[in-house]
């Protein structure tokens, strides 16, 4: 799916809340903020504190679309339900220490799950959604079984599937059971719900864009601690049979049926006053950055990750560097750096994809580089000419992720992937090359497939590249590959 986020920040109330939180600082450097007291019980006077202080800088849209911040709305007596109700149901876990104290404060006792302005869900959900009573919960097994067997009652109400929208993502519980459907994040909103009232640390991960197909997802993880966690999709796949980057859950074929994680951000509550994703939401938010300052970046839980240092690419002066991927014929950035404020390196960049470092003013300086799978990172030379030939015009991940989006459910899903995995173009058809410059699609030449292969006659710089059929006028909806120290790369 392609991961969309509508602006939900108004310039002058962010300010003002901003101005506010600087004094009460609603950011801390412990995971445990002094909520759970070393014998396991609950500081009811510390989180109190805690969820009123961090209400400062969340937000909500209410029922006319309009943005509201949530410290102004929610009441006391609704911060000390949803504390009494989460400490209830996650006590047993805590004390067996079969969740983190960290996985405790950020995942189950927060007041809100998404943008929604219902902060009272937790006894509406319980109503319908409940584990048994004879659940012992005291282990890393029994937590997995209980967000299993929640899952799998998710599962029965079998919600008709809709393309995405972003009023999804504000929908309350009564509002998703109302709507009856909905895409996967109408799903992974709904486990999100299930699984924090039943006291589980659960959350949403998700890729706001992929490496090698248009688009990105969001799935929901199960949270133990800082550093493990269990993904699964919410109504769909369980803890154990999902892995996100698989296109088709069904299909083992890890070669062509997965999705390129470039970053994976998980989505958490306490705002980081000093993130640079609240110092420039205001630019950030209209280059279509889906990240927020209070979402974490957990990509090296899900791939191999490398460093990216611009030190002497970019001096102090420099505002805002970005880290950006390439989807739906234009750079989408998926990470940024204050060079200005002592931030050089880019932390957690996926492998196996090619990236553009650029500021957001079009005259700025851009570097362009591939991080192979390996982690080795591959510069272009534009001093080198090469060859193409190609025995496809469009990477298999990309064509398989269209066959998941068209065919939800069908039995001969296999075989419909399995023919994409092993096609060939036809002889005779003619393409037509076109270089990526200056944004935009410069028309190179035009040669006909022979045996099956598609070679041009001219040599090339290292650059961007796609071939689209010579009558073609989508080109722009095509997956470009690239040239790249002699080789060809599809991305």
């Amino acid at each position: 799916m392609k991961i969309q986020k509508t602006s939900i920040f108004n310039k002058r109330k962010l300010l003002l809340a901003l101005s506010v939180c600087s004094l009460v600082s609603c950011s801390d450097k412990t995971n445990n903020y002094g909520i759970i007291n070393s014998d396991k019980s609950i500081n009811y006077k510390n989180a109190f504190e805690f969820l009123k202080k961090n209400a400062i800088l969340n937000f909500h849209i209410n029922a006319e679309g309009v943005q509201e911040q949530d410290s102004k709305w929610i009441k006391d007596a609704d911060i000390k339900e949803n504390i009494e109700l989460s400490y209830d149901k996650s006590k047993e876990l805590i004390h067996s220490d079969a969740i983190s104290d960290y996985s405790f404060v950020n995942f189950v006792l927060p007041y809100k799950v998404n943008f929604s302005d219902d902060f009272n869900w937790r006894q509406m959900v319980l109503k319908n959604y409940k584990l048994p009573s004879n659940y012992t919960l005291n282990s890393e097994k029994s937590v997995i079984e209980s967000v299993n067997y929640l899952n799998n009652k998710l599962k029965d109400v079998k919600m008709p599937y809709s393309d995405p929208f972003p009023q999804e993502d504000y929908w309350s519980f009564a509002q998703l059971l109302k709507e009856n459907k909905g895409s996967d994040i109408a799903m992974v909103n709904l486990a999100n719900y299930i699984n924090k009232a039943n006291g589980l640390p659960v959350t949403i991960d998700y890729a706001p864009v992929w490496g090698n197909v248009n688009g990105g997802k969001a799935w929901n993880a199960l949270v133990l601690n800082e550093k493990k966690s269990f993904p699964f999709s919410g109504g769909t796949e369980n803890i154990g049979s999902f892995n996100p980057s698989r296109i088709i859950n069904s299909i083992k074929d890890s070669l062509h049926n997965s999705y390129t994680i470039t970053k994976v951000y998980r989505r958490g509550f306490v705002p980081d006053t000093a993130s640079v994703y609240l110092k420039y939401y205001k630019t950030l938010s209209k280059m279509g950055f889906t990240s927020t300052y209070s979402d974490i970046d957990v990509t090296d839980q899900y791939t191999k990750t490398i460093k990216y240092n611009v030190n002497g690419f970019y001096n102090d002066k420099t505002e805002l560097g970005l880290l950006s991927v390439f989807c739906f014929n234009k750079w989408l950035p998926v990470a940024a750096i204050s060079p200005k404020h002592k931030q050089k390196i880019f932390d957690k960049v996926g492998v196996g994809a090619l990236y553009l470092v650029h500021t957001p003013e079009s005259s700025g300086k851009k570097s362009l580089f591939y991080v192979d799978k390996t982690g080795k990172l591959l510069s272009f030379d534009k001093s080198k000419k090469s060859l193409i030939s190609i025995s496809q015009v469009e990477s298999v991940a990309e064509r398989m992720k269209n066959l998941a989006s068209q065919h939800k459910n069908p039995a001969d899903i296999r075989l419909l992937a399995e023919n994409i995995i092993h096609s060939k173009l036809q002889d005779g058809a003619s393409y037509t090359l076109y270089r990526f410059t200056d944004g935009s699609w410069e028309k190179q030449e035009t040669k006909s497939v022979v045996s099956n292969k598609l070679s041009f006659k001219t040599l090339y710089q290292d650059g961007i590249y796609l071939a689209a059929l010579e009558n073609d006028t989508q080109i722009n909806s095509k997956r470009p590959f690239i040239l790249i120290g002699g080789k060809v790369v599809f991305i």
